[in-house]
């Protein structure tokens, strides 16, 4: 994928800089301003394009407690009179990342495993000090960032879903910029978050928390029979600030002895803040209850066999069979208000061939369906896969399915895909409340809690009381104490 205008604009802008460096000072000035400026130019456009793919997280006062929390580290640092931009995303996945000056970026699902404000201090710390120390830059300067995408995944649950924001220069905190930068956000990091007050081996505890999702990974791999789908052991080899780190950031603010009235936790007032996050998909994007998606924003829901795995990805609805050899999508797409399903779905289908195409209709929705000789992402492109669309308003519903190991021209599942596309309907004023999104939930414990009493409420396919854990910060075998501030999904 060739670079963005944009971006090719910055790498010129920055090699014209590097150049002044050997002019007077004042053209050096003049120069470094508008490498600035492009930089700023640069962040806004990818900003845009972030909130579109992504959408922002709808809960005012908490993308205001972030920001309040983001502003009070990013004033600790050399940027302090730059105007800094943090916002929650609506995606759930474990991740927070930095575009460069001055936007620093948060996924809802970071929120659900951080435990305290010294915690999400300590993240939004190492984001702004990526920024300080000019990560970012350095790394369009060295060329690699000219398709890099927002990562955006969840290995708690398994799932692959990927946003595709090629050209933004966005970067996970997962997916990282090298271990020597990492490791320089960390100590700057660090730094900033202690001026701020807070209390210093909070980042060590977000460290944690990243390990145990990978040892979880892991002994889920394990158990399944498969590689673990780790973040290249990123987390097993970083270490943690260590108590010289801490010192120094403590020697760094002046702050040996600790701030008066001492370091700030917060922890309450976090677990306070996080009360009805959303868990999982949201709202706008359509809830998976069992085998059914309902959406409220489209008004529709869909199901598929009772057996199996359905995953509500960002651009897709993906299901699969258990032995994960059948496999149906459906995708969303508007269609040009002069072309009808047939016209439509052979201009998706461009250039394959094609068999036994015919009109459909199902519940009063016009469409179309055909099969192509191959394309099957089961079978290296070779085998079939059977294509609907159908028309329903202003959108067009895709589905796609294919079998592994399908003889001829037509997928061993083919009857079955048909089936499943005839069950896409209007919702039923009784199955709105359906549509609403699971929540975290705050409780205090008691010498009779027990986390696995709540395993049941946990959306996920398996391992549900083993969410609860990690997400609790007492994955494999801490005990929940009493009096303790905890989390539930219902």
């Amino acid at each position: 994928m060739k670079p963005s205008k944009v971006l090719a604009t910055l790498f010129v802008a920055m090699t014209v800089a590097l150049v002044s460096l050997q002019l007077d000072a004042q053209s050096s000035s003049r120069k470094q301003t508008e490498r600035k400026s492009q930089e700023s130019s640069s962040s806004r456009k990818a900003h845009e394009r972030i909130l579109k793919a992504y959408g922002v997280y709808e809960n005012q006062a908490l993308q205001d407690y972030v920001s309040e929390i983001g502003q009070r580290v990013a004033r600790q640092s050399s940027l302090a009179d730059q105007e800094w931009k943090f916002v929650v995303l609506d995606d759930d996945s474990i991740n927070a990342f930095t575009t460069g000056c001055c936007y620093v970026y948060l996924h809802r699902g970071m929120l659900i495993h951080l435990n305290s404000e010294a915690e999400l201090a300590s993240v939004l710390g190492h984001e702004v000090a990526h920024v300080t120390a000019k990560h970012p830059q350095k790394r369009m300067t060295r060329g690699v960032l000219a398709s890099l995408a927002a990562a955006a995944a969840a290995i708690y649950t398994g799932s692959g879903a990927v946003a595709d924001l090629a050209n933004l220069g966005a970067t996970a905190w997962m997916r990282g910029y090298g271990r020597e930068n990492e490791l320089e956000a960390d100590r700057i990091g660090l730094q900033y978050s202690v001026r701020a007050g807070y209390r210093p081996e909070a980042m060590g505890e977000v460290f944690d928390m990243f390990r145990r999702g990978e040892r979880f990974e892991i002994d889920r791999a394990r158990a399944e029979g498969r590689e673990p789908r780790v973040y290249h052991g990123m987390f097993s080899s970083h270490p943690a600030p260590d108590a010289r780190a801490i010192h120094a950031a403590k020697a760094s603010a002046n702050l040996e002895a600790g701030p008066e009235g001492g370091w700030v936790d917060n922890r309450e007032r976090y677990m306070k803040a996080i009360d009805g996050l959303t868990y999982g998909s949201s709202r706008a994007q359509g809830i998976v209850r069992g085998n059914r998606l309902y959406h409220a924003e489209l008004g529709i829901t869909v199901a598929f066999p009772k057996a199996w795995t359905v995953e509500n990805q960002r651009d897709a609805l993906i299901a699969y069979t258990p032995n994960k050899d059948t496999l149906m999508q459906i995708t969303l797409r508007d269609y040009p208000p002069t072309m009808g399903p047939r016209e439509f779905l052979l201009s998706q289908l461009r250039g394959a061939t094609l068999s036994g195409g015919e009109p459909i209709q199902i519940n009063e929705m016009e469409g179309y369906t055909v099969r192509t000789t191959s394309g099957s992402p089961l079978d290296n492109g070779v085998g079939p896969v059977r294509w609907m669309v159908l028309y329903r308003g202003k959108s067009a519903y895709l589905f796609a399915g294919a079998s592994r190991s399908s003889r001829g021209a037509v997928p061993e599942a083919d009857g079955l895909f048909l089936s499943v596309a005839e069950t896409l309907r209007a919702l039923k004023p009784s199955e709105y409340p359906l549509a609403e999104p699971y929540r975290l939930r705050i409780r205090t414990s008691t010498a009779d809690t027990r986390l696995e009493d709540y395993a049941d409420d946990v959306p996920v396919e398996k391992y549900p009381r083993e969410e609860l854990m990690l997400i609790n910060s007492l994955y494999p075998n801490r005990k929940l104490q009493p009096g303790t501030l905890y989390k539930v999904v219902e």
